[in-house]
């Protein structure tokens, strides 16, 4: 109807005239920023970092998932520039973006992330400080290079999710601008386009019988968009209403009580808490009461997150990863979550939330200069375990050294989404050097067949029987619901712990194979025994895998994989019926990048009840 009518040809003069009819600038805030902010208060080498930055990306050097591209003005904002592949301007439902067979991997996630206009806002930060006119320059060329060549609903970078991140950072670019000076023509500017997104996002919110982070996107976005606009412009009044209906309820139905979001994934957990902290936040300086179940439910959210960080600072990356954050100018790895963290420290006012000992710009925005002034942190160094029974994930850390397994359902309510295939698959450092690893995910649309293998049994660290997947993969992003895990348990002692758990995924084969998996992981020395007990009646084989990081070398002599990074040595000790080789694997740490990397690969053929059994452990022990 929209498109027939042309209602979106008809809207974009319409809200010019809105934004510009009044003589003085809309300058309501969203409540997000803290009032009592001010870019000189910042530390001098945050200040530096932060001009540094701007510098950087006014030379045309951008950040896109982590890795440096060079862009020339005017920048082609529908373009793939790695491989030269152009999305031409058309109505957004007409878009497809699942071809296989491609003679380029072209994806459009790279304009999608480089259209969320996040790379602004540390040249917003730096205007604050220098108040130089080239700065504000910069972003008022880029906004409008933008809106003309974005007509609204006709480019492929109208997409509802990609919208509502994109309002989300454009809220942050504009609190920033509001209180820097002769900043009243970018702001009309971020008002006109700010409007066509509420506008455009309210016609195409994303509600489904089972919704996930795009939801919660279009939740925040609208809130935000409402609490700024909803005194100027009556539509923004539903929308503000909307979102403060749903927003609270929502978020129970994608949090699992124990704070792990359903869909399983690391990476995508950290960008919904940082949704529904902003969310949260925003109600409460508005005067609406959260419950204290949602808030207790949100603060688990964030200990989950902290639990399952490794002593390097990063998170591993189990389940699907686009390396999406709305807190991404931090001047931290996407792969570190410190500042969502220090951020939910000072939401909760919990001091052992907080695992970074730096302060970050974000931290200063939101909660202000004087909350700043007694943030603290609080490092783990004693051996301690975590067990998130209801999540399904299971953590053993101390100062130097890494567990965690997943022993949880797919995700997503038994559809799988952002899971993989990855029950009891496992990651582990010693001596702060990443061992085993998830391969992680490296393209969604760009490489399909790439994609279904990164989500599949064979590459993550689990157990696999005659070649079958754990469970039954359903297009391009489902994952059957049959392998569900049943009698886990994790066991403490004085020198140890114990994780075991069985599944049911091979159950479905025509010989019903039971498989359990037992961890022992030692405290004193983190010598690792894992323990594959598998029940058949026909003879099966056995295959497990074990992925390394592209930093290890590996030697095998006899039934001993010897370890060797930089600095220190283990080794691996198989069973004697097992057969070991080398292969080569894709691992990918971030959204679009990948490295090759060695994994081993363990083969034995069995026959009626056996168990199978592989040591991890510091050579020198």
């Amino acid at each position: 109807m929209y498109a027939k009518t042309k209602f979106w040809q008809k809207i974009e003069p319409k809200i010019h005239q809105t934004i510009h009819k009044p003589k003085a600038t809309w300058k309501a805030k969203s409540l997000l920023y803290a009032t009592d902010f001010k870019s000189s208060d910042i530390p001098q080498k945050l200040q530096q970092q932060t001009i540094a930055a701007a510098n950087c990306i006014m030379k045309g050097n951008i950040a896109i998932f982590d890795v440096d591209y060079q862009f020339t003005q005017p920048i082609s904002w529908h373009t793939d520039w790695r491989v030269h592949h152009e999305w031409k301007n058309n109505y957004f439902k007409g878009y497809s973006f699942y071809h296989k067979d491609k003679t380029k991997e072209y994806d459009v996630k790279f304009p999608w992330e480089l259209s969320r206009l996040s790379f602004l806002i540390p040249v917003a930060r730096a205007y604050q400080l220098e108040n130089n006119e080239a700065q504000l320059a910069y972003i008022h060329a880029i906004l409008t290079d933008w809106k003309v060549n974005n007509p609204i609903a006709f480019a492929v970078n109208w997409y509802p999710m990609e919208v509502s991140v994109r309002t989300i950072n454009l809220i942050q670019l504009r609190e920033i601008l509001l209180e820097a000076n002769h900043t009243d023509e970018v702001v009309n500017l971020l008002n006109e386009i700010l409007l066509l997104h509420g506008i455009f996002l309210w016609r195409n919110v994303e509600y489904t019988d089972v919704r996930g982070n795009h939801y919660s996107a279009n939740l925040t976005a609208l809130l935000l968009l409402g609490s700024v606009f909803k005194e100027f412009y009556s539509e923004a009044k539903s929308w503000y209403s909307y979102a403060v209906k749903r927003t609270e309820k929502e978020f129970h139905l994608q949090f699992i009580p124990d704070g792990v979001n359903f869909e399983k994934s690391i990476p995508y957990h950290r960008l919904v808490v940082e949704f529904y902290l902003i969310s949260f936040l925003v109600m409460q300086r508005a005067g609406l009461k959260i419950q204290e179940n949602t808030l207790k439910v949100l603060k688990n959210s964030c200990k989950f997150t902290r639990d399952v960080t490794k002593p390097d600072s990063l998170t591993p990356i189990i389940g699907d990863n686009d390396s999406a954050s709305v807190f991404q100018n931090d001047q931290v790895p996407l792969n570190n979550h410190a500042n969502m963290l220090q951020l939910a420290s000072l939401f909760f006012q919990d001091e052992t939330l907080n695992i970074s000992n730096e302060k970050y710009h974000s931290a200063y925005e939101i909660f202000g200069t004087k909350a700043m002034e007694n943030v603290s942190s609080i490092s783990q160094d004693d051996f301690a375990s975590y067990h998130y029974k209801d999540g399904g994930f299971v953590t053993v850390k101390d100062a130097q050294n890494y567990f965690i397994t997943d022993v949880g359902e797919v995700g997503m309510n038994g559809r799988g989404g952002h899971g993989h295939n990855d029950l009891f698959s496992f990651e582990l450092m010693l001596d702060n050097e990443n061992i085993i690893v998830d391969a992680g995910c490296y393209t969604y649309t760009g490489d399909l067949a790439l994609k279904t293998k990164m989500k599949s049994t064979a590459y993550h660290n689990g157990l696999q029987v005659d070649d079958e997947e754990i469970a039954p993969m359903v297009g391009n992003w489902g994952i059957s619901d049959v392998a569900h895990p049943f009698e886990v348990s994790v066991e403490h002692s004085e020198e140890k712990v114990i994780i075991s758990g069985k599944h049911s995924g091979y159950q479905r084969l025509e010989d019903a194979v039971m498989h359990q998996r037992t961890f022992q992981i030692d405290k004193n020395d983190f010598k690792m025994i894992c323990t594959d007990v598998i029940d058949c009646k026909s003879t099966c084989k056995i295959t497990r895998n074990l992925h390394f990081s592209e930093k290890i070398a590996l030697e095998i002599h006899e039934n001993i994989i010897f370890i060797r990074n930089s600095k220190a040595s283990s080794k691996i000790t198989v069973d004697n019926a097992t057969t070991i080789r080398i292969e080569n694997y894709t691992l990918s740490y971030n959204y679009g990048s990948k490295i090759t990397a060695k994994k081993v690969v363990l083969e034995t053929e069995i026959k009626g009840k056996s168990s199978l059994q592989f040591t991890i452990e510091k050579e020198n022990n």
